[in-house]
């Protein structure tokens, strides 16, 4: 229900749907303290609207308003502290439209807070008390943001896709490493996806806090947009981004068909490359992500088991998901000395070369926290294996040293001897 204070729109504009309440969206509205409401109501009356959209409160009073009313294009906020500022900002994006610009006014004099609040996508943050012409400059610098959005996205990113053979042959590490080197060694604008919400291991492998993100991604795909992407995904170092979420293993996770085209869309737009670590099992969302693809990684270790799973998931790919782009790589090479298949055997099993060969080295790889292992130990030598079998995706990442390895793109000839 609305708030007691909160007018209903008049029924010149509104009508409701079953019990959805539909509107026209507002161009302003705004949630402050009433010492500002005189120079809120001059900037509304500057541009022509009513100064009904003016209401006393602060960001948690316009999120209760807006769980029953459209988001305006432009909305102005007043938040408390720093200290419950993450929270409070989280809850309103939840109930905010794609597209609304918000501007926050407090009395925190900070300049980290600032930058904090403009990398999550935070139009303009003002000190109070307000003052018109600082309030006029936010407007317009929202309006630059807003025609800049609107231009059409050029660039599209590389997406690179991993996925393991079967359980415990490190895809997720392989994943992360990979998503490392291209940021740290590469300097590309890296987004590290973790695909798998209930059970996967990046965010602890990281050492991170995981989010509702990709919950979000799959379940309301129409919300992502700016403020979203910035706000879900935790940034470690300059270049690379993570978005993961660790999911109640009771629930039952609803998908929205255009979960992954909207997402990768949105990635598209600020990352240079995408490297997506995704379930065995082909999940709609999954078979959405492979057809953006430009690599998928299979991870395998050298037993009797992966080798057979190998076979099978390549002509899965193959068949269903019609990937052409298949670099096969074993993982944890040494692990089992004595019941190890060997290479020339595994790679006669799967019908081509592997493209690359990473030795176990659980001195590198078992490694928890925010270091990419790859990068801190960048001169072992299973950190060279596995910059050498990702400079077949992205050749910056070539040492002029290494040779480059095989594509392997026969392996999705189904070819068997």
């Amino acid at each position: 229900m609305a708030l007691p204070w909160a007018p209903q729109p008049p029924l010149s504009i509104a009508f409701r749907v079953g019990n959805k309440m539909t509107e026209i969206r507002p161009d302003f509205l705004a949630f402050a303290a009433s010492g500002d409401a005189a120079v809120l109501g001059q900037f509304a009356g500057a541009h022509g609207w009513s100064t009904d959209c003016v209401y006393e409160g602060d960001i948690r009073t316009a999120t209760e308003y807006l769980k029953t009313h459209r988001s305006p294009q432009l909305l102005l906020v007043e938040i408390p502290s720093a200290e419950e500022s993450q929270a409070l900002i989280d809850a309103l994006a939840d109930v905010c439209e794609a597209g609304t610009k918000v501007i926050v006014i407090g009395h925190v004099n900070e300049y980290s807070f600032y930058c904090w609040l403009t990398e999550i996508g935070i139009s303009s943050y003002l000190l109070k008390p307000l003052a018109l012409p600082a309030l006029e400059t936010a407007f317009q610098k929202s309006l630059q943001a807003k025609n800049v959005a609107a231009a059409p996205v050029q660039k599209k990113a590389k997406v690179i896709a991993v996925v393991g053979a079967r359980g415990g042959v490190g895809a997720s590490t392989m994943a992360i490493n990979i998503a490392g080197l291209a940021a740290e060694i590469g300097g590309f604008e890296v987004a590290l996806v973790d695909a798998e919400m209930q059970e996967g291991t990046i965010a602890l492998s990281l050492d991170i806090e995981p989010t509702r993100g990709m919950r979000d991604v799959l379940e309301k795909p129409e919300r992502i947009d700016d403020l979203f992407a910035q706000r879900v995904m935790t940034k470690l170092g300059t270049h690379l981004s993570v978005l993961c979420s660790e999911e109640p293993m009771s629930d039952r996770i609803p998908l929205h068909e255009n979960a992954a085209s909207t997402l990768l869309d949105a990635l598209h737009a600020k990352f240079d490359v995408v490297v997506v670590d995704l379930p065995r099992y082909l999940s709609p969302f999954g078979r959405s992500v492979l057809e953006q693809t430009a690599h998928v990684v299979l991870v395998a270790d050298l037993s009797l088991a992966s080798l057979r799973d190998t076979l099978r998931i390549g002509d899965l790919l193959r068949d269903s998901a019609h990937i052409t782009s298949l670099l096969p790589l074993a993982n944890r090479v040494g692990y089992g000395k004595g019941q190890e298949v060997k290479k020339e055997d595994f790679e006669k099993g799967i019908g081509t070369t592997l493209a690359g060969c990473i030795p176990f080295a659980p001195e590198v790889f078992m490694h928890i926290g925010n270091d990419i292992p790859v990068v801190k130990h960048k001169n072992h030598a299973a950190a060279k294996a596995l910059r050498a079998f990702a400079a077949q995706m992205l050749p910056e990442l070539e040492e002029k040293t290494e040779a480059k390895k095989s594509f392997g793109l026969d392996f999705l000839k189904g070819k068997k001897e």
